[in-house]
């Protein structure tokens, strides 16, 4: 058993990928008025949840040490999330398929979720450090 559990470990790649999010609504809200332009999204959650349930992504065993790839990142810590289009409907005569309004909301969700994530992982390490000044 390790000091940073299982739930240490998806906290700290949940914020990774909500921070990757962020960047994918960022871009897409910058590019709202470029001619031609596509918005993306940026997707894990589900990757996410089968990777800490251990069935996502598989990982080979080696069976000898000079196997390559065998220092690549391990159960949740190697979700990448997928980035996909986001599917258009009506296009206007520009092409661009970015919808404001949709993005905005995107980008409010996307704070709250980080933001919660970031207060249970201060809550965790708060709990460890009082263990720690208890100890003494």
């Amino acid at each position: 058993m390790t000091i940073f559990d299982r739930t240490f470990r998806l906290l700290e790649r949940t914020l990774d990928l909500r921070s990757a999010r962020q960047r994918v609504i960022a871009s897409n809200l910058a590019n709202e008025e470029t001619p031609g332009y596509r918005a993306s999204e940026l997707t894990f959650m589900d990757q996410l949840h089968s990777a800490h349930k251990g069935r996502l992504p598989i990982v080979l065993a080696a069976t000898q040490p000079r196997h390559f790839g065998m220092h690549r990142p391990q159960g949740v810590q190697a979700v990448t999330g997928k980035l996909g289009e986001v599917p258009a409907g009506d296009l206007p005569l520009d092409a661009n398929s970015v919808n404001l309004e949709l993005e905005m909301a995107k980008l409010s969700e996307n704070v709250m979720q980080y933001n919660a994530a970031a207060t249970i992982l201060a809550g965790k390490f708060r709990g460890l450090l009082s263990a720690i000044r208890d100890a003494r």
